[in-house]
């Protein structure tokens, strides 16, 4: 099948049909009348893989939730989509990424480079962009999670995934939309969303915007008087999208489409702790001393130019300009109070320039890509903290720290399939990537006992290169059936530490994972049953560890190349459209992850142990039934089983399974909606973190019960 259009413009529709159609089932043969002619669908459009076109003809596993789903399910933060996918979960805070096949986006370094991507319409986004910044899925086509490397493709920060995140393009219609929230914990909501042609047939633009509101569930009493209490105990997010669409008539060829996003962030945390005369049950949320209780809030600026050209029915280039910035904002929650003295304030400002070209080719027997890629990011931070701190002479007045640190990326990448028999074909592919980094520190702290302040100046030079290959097999059996083996490397950059006790600063090496996949994707029952399944096993070698040298100092930490593991497991996808009226999904997953050899000096040996937020199995299910005149009921539940925490206080504490069940109801008819759900609906109290240190317990509180309402108007 060919997959490039003989105009910019049928291609265009051709996707827009394929969005707006898609079923509550994955790759299900969904059937209208439409001019006499029955329209069956052969797969969800993906629009993060540049080698494939929907989600039967790749090789990856990939977790997919619709626009659809999104909008039947009240799915408001991408995060949340997860609790529809195997073998990946929000990660444990709001200062964290997300985790695929249980590996952190953030490694095991705080800090150091992503090993998990995450784009906003082809832009990749920057550490804390990821972390906030685009939650919101207020008209969004799609968000796909791809387990596994993803190296060869989608470079150095892939190496145990991506999520790709699109947003709705404009179309040639006039539309119009409204929508309002409000529920449980002072939730509150609106968005709206305008779309119209300016030129007929030729340009097109999109606005949308949306904000929300909520409070938080737990106690602050000790916090009340602070002058940032309303920043701390409030949710706030909001963001404003256009996009341009342009598919010049001269250019019949050519299409371009212009985004440009801003976005505001501020989540509540869900951390608790224990204290003198209360305890975890009571959700003290001010349990830390308030200069060690920052309140983050994040700014992202994203804007990105991809145009399209078809060099022939064959062959089509692309590029992708992309421009992301990422403000945080990290006072302390007592930063601004009158008569405060121990304070901490901060920022972190980063700007990354992303530049690809591509060609991708589709020929009888033949198909594939090729590109090169660069990008430029700067990083700049700033940590301030006054007065000294008791207990901790190390840290005292004007204890400043401030870093820049500049990063170039080139890299070249290919990836081909080839039909060398019939219905057998081979796969090749790798990337050749180049990095530098050039960075300089400046601290200066005063401490208690020293007469004079004590600067430290150091800066560094990294240069890396990587070579990471791809090969595989596939055969088809039949039109609808693939199945297929591969092997993939992926890789994180390597980096450089100071060591504060001997002033030295050294460098450490990339980490790689080595990945063998088995595959499957099939469809069943006239299309309306489908089956995508993915057996796979990884093994990470020098991974990149903090660890603490001598137990008794805390704050002295070190990063190296100390560990190797490994990890295997599967994810399972059937979608099923039982009736015209009845859908149903399931997703399974199971990762058995372990170190291999990782000897820490606070933890001791944790060889045999598996990773921190690592969860056996997470399996999600759900339905949905529409009766006929407009009502309809769904709902889907996630079980998580037990895992260990994330790092902390010696020895680690593993947590217990839970599951979480949600709900939705409502009436749509053809120019409005009202939709009536329940989040957490049994108000499943569990922990996403748990520590014991020194006879104070703190944790991270899950997901609070919820419930509320949500209209839409359309015109």
């Amino acid at each position: 099948m060919n997959i490039f259009c003989k105009s910019s413009r049928e291609a265009l529709r051709s996707v827009s049909v394929a969005a707006l159609l898609v079923a509550p089932v994955a790759g299900s043969a969904m059937a209208q009348e439409a001019q006499g002619e029955v329209i069956t669908l052969d797969g969800i459009v993906i629009y993060g893989s540049k080698d494939a076109g929907t989600l039967g003809d790749t090789s990856a596993s990939v977790g997919v939730v619709t626009a659809k789903d999104i909008e039947d399910g009240q799915i408001n933060s991408f995060r949340d989509a997860f609790r529809r996918l195997g073998n990946v979960l929000d990660a444990a805070w709001a200062d964290s990424g997300f985790i695929i096949r249980g590996m952190s986006s953030e490694g095991l370094v705080p800090g150091g480079a992503p090993v998990g991507s995450f784009y906003v319409d082809g832009v990749l986004q920057t550490l804390d962009g990821t972390r906030r910044g685009a939650r919101g899925l207020w008209d969004v086509e799609q968000v796909e999670v791809y387990r596994g490397p993803q190296s060869t493709q989608s470079g150095r920060a892939a190496m145990a995934g991506a999520i790709y995140l699109k947003t709705k393009d404009p179309t040639f219609d006039r539309q119009l939309e409204f929508s309002g929230t409000g529920g449980t914990n002072s939730l509150l909501g609106t968005a709206f969303m305008i779309n119209t042609p300016l030129v007929e047939d030729q340009v097109a633009m999109r606005i949308s915007g949306a904000f929300q509101r909520s409070k938080s569930d737990l106690n602050f009493p000790d916090y009340e008087r602070f002058e940032r209490y309303d920043e701390l105990s409030e949710d706030l997010y909001y963001n404003i999208r256009g996009k341009l669409l342009l598919t010049p008539a001269e250019l019949e060829s050519t299409r371009a489409l212009l985004s440009y996003s801003f976005a505001h962030d501020a989540p509540t945390t869900r951390d608790i702790g224990s204290g003198p005369g209360f305890n975890l049950d009571d959700d003290r949320g001010d349990f830390n001393v308030p200069y060690y209780t920052e309140v983050r809030s994040t700014r992202v600026h994203n804007a990105g130019l991809e145009i399209t050209h078809d060099l022939s029915d064959r062959l089509r280039f692309t590029s992708m300009t992309g421009l992301t910035n990422s403000y945080t904002d990290r006072p302390s929650v007592n930063e601004g109070t009158a008569g405060e003295t121990n304070v901490f304030k901060g920022y972190q400002d980063d700007l990354l320039f992303t530049q690809e070209a591509r060609l991708n080719y589709e020929g009888e027997r033949l198909t594939w890509v090729a590109g090169v890629y660069g990008s430029y990011q700067h990083y700049d931070t700033l940590f301030d903290r006054t007065m000294p701190i008791p207990g901790f002479p190390a840290f005292s007045v004007n204890d400043r720290n401030t870093m820049k640190r500049d990063t170039s990326n080139l890299a070249a990448f290919g990836e081909l399939s080839y039909e060398f028999a019939p219905t057998w074909n081979v796969i090749l592919g790798g990337r050749a990537d180049y990095t530098w980094q050039d960075a300089e520190h400046h601290n200066v702290r005063s401490a208690v006992l020293l007469p004079t302040p004590q600067v430290v100046d150091y800066s560094t030079q990294i240069e890396e290169f990587n070579f990471v290959p791809k090969v595989g097999f596939s055969k088809d059996f039949g039109e609808v059936h693939t199945a297929g083996v591969t092997y993939s490397q992926g890789f994180r950059t390597g980096g450089y530490v100071f060591d504060s006790r001997t002033q030295d600063v050294y460098s450490y090496d990339p980490e790689k994972a080595h990945n063998v996949e088995l595959f499957y994707k099939g469809r069943f029952l006239d299309d309306r049953l489908t089956l995508n399944a993915n057996v796979f096993y990884t093994k990470y070698t020098d991974q990149q560890i903090e660890i603490r040298p001598d137990p008794s100092d805390p704050f002295y930490r070190i990063t190296t190349n100390a560990a190797s593991s490994q990890s295997y497991g599967f994810e399972i996808e059937p979608t099923f459209q039982v009736t015209d009226q009845f859908s149903t999904f399931m997703s399974i997953g199971y990762v058995h992850t372990e170190f291999l050899d990782f000897d820490h000096a606070v933890y001791g040996d944790l060889s045999g142990t598996p990773f921190p937020e690592a969860p056996e199995w997470t399996i999600a299910l759900g339905g949905r039934y529409e009766f006929q005149n407009g009502f309809y009921v769904g709902a889907d539940a996630k079980y998580v089983s037990s895992f260990l925490t994330r790092f902390g206080a010696a020895p680690q504490e593993r947590l217990d399974g839970y599951a979480v069940v949600n709900l939705q109801a409502g009436y749509r008819a053809e120019n409005w909606e009202i939709n009536a759900f329940a989040e957490n609906l049994f108000d499943e109290r569990h922990y996403t973190y748990y520590d014991l240190d020194s006879g104070n317990e703190y944790a991270t509180l899950g997901a609070p019960q919820t419930f509320g309402i949500n209209m839409k108007a359309r015109f």
